[in-house]
């Protein structure tokens, strides 16, 4: 599935937010929460983060830091399910360690969904970054290039 938009809820009292409907399939209900810093949490599906950490595995095999990572990653992840209304419950301690409490920003990510408290989102420092992440996108080569301008495209118009 693709993650696209912008959307903002509010959290209830038992730590629950409503998934936008497109972003839900009757297939998937098993969610994974990770942080991202101090300032977001990324949500992703169960299946996604197994087929990550199954590449990650091949790599750690040789690699210590790549295990010891690969183990911290796991232990701060958090399992959530949806439940028939499409709401998903978040650990509060969560929430609570990167600011959100009332209210959430939901952005599609493409593969993935970030969270964030409202105040914590800022477009601009994020046009920043990716102006960065799209030179070293065209150092990768030329097929990348199209990607790169079409990213460009959308932050020009922004």
């Amino acid at each position: 599935m693709i993650y696209l938009g912008d959307f903002e809820y509010t959290v209830d009292v038992q730590g629950r937010i409503t998934l936008p409907g497109e972003w839900r399939s009757e297939e998937e209900s098993s969610w994974v929460l990770l942080p991202e810093g101090k300032t977001a949490l990324i949500l992703t599906t169960e299946e996604a983060l197994g087929a990550f950490f199954a590449e990650l595995q091949k790599l750690s095999l040789a690699d210590p830091a790549l295990r010891l990572a690969s183990a911290r990653l796991g232990s701060l992840a958090r399992s959530c399910r949806c439940d028939r209304q499409g709401r998903l419950a978040l650990p509060k301690t969560q929430l609570e360690a990167v600011g959100i409490s009332k209210t959430v920003k939901l952005l599609g990510a493409v593969t993935h969904i970030r969270l964030c408290a409202p105040e914590n989102w800022k477009p601009g420092e994020v046009d920043t970054a990716v102006a960065g992440a799209l030179n070293t996108v065209k150092k990768l080569g030329n097929d990348r290039g199209a990607l790169a301008s079409l990213i460009e495209g959308l932050i020009d118009h922004e």
